[in-house]
């Protein structure tokens, strides 16, 4: 099995769900082929570097699985086809991937997301308040000197 990651750049004019349907899209085409899917990650609206298709905007979209090679063939054939899809890359990341580990790997990862956004931070008044712990440090201070030199310094009086 080998990790890939495919880019798409989508039509700048989709819409909120428009561009959550079209990563669920190809995610279930990853899934359905027998792919692990890794990340699916909408980076957002963003200038191009040059006009495609007449267009100067687009929505990039980050697919990250992991899957043999008729998951990128699939994938690609439907992204040649869809006319919302502005323009693509696939790349492999790694080779000799070991599918039972990666799983163990995200469940692992969502676990620790889930454990995460249980704790939540303490609100301002349940914060700790710094004590005034000076008393304490004097304490400190003369329990650590030496009795000779007191005693030194009252018999050079």
């Amino acid at each position: 099995m080998r990790k890939y990651e495919t880019i798409l750049i989508a039509n700048a004019d989709l819409r909120d769900d428009e561009q959550t349907a079209l990563i669920a899209r190809y995610s279930g085409i990853v899934t359905g082929q027998k792919g692990i899917l890794i990340k699916g990650d909408c980076w957002g609206k963003r200038k191009l570097a040059y006009a495609i298709k007449k267009q100067t905007r687009g929505i990039y979209v980050l697919l990250e699985y992991a899957g043999e090679g008729a998951v990128v063939n699939e994938l690609e054939r439907n992204l040649k086809i869809d006319d919302k899809i502005l323009k693509f890359m696939t790349i492999l990341k790694e080779d000799g991937i070991d599918p039972v580990a990666l799983e163990k790997e995200l469940a692992e990862l969502k676990q620790r997301k889930a454990d995460e956004s249980k704790v939540t931070p303490p609100s301002r008044d349940e914060a700790p308040q710094p004590e005034n712990d000076q008393p304490e440090k004097d304490a400190e201070i003369a329990e650590t000197l030496p009795e000779d030199a007191a005693t030194e310094a009252k018999e050079e009086n």
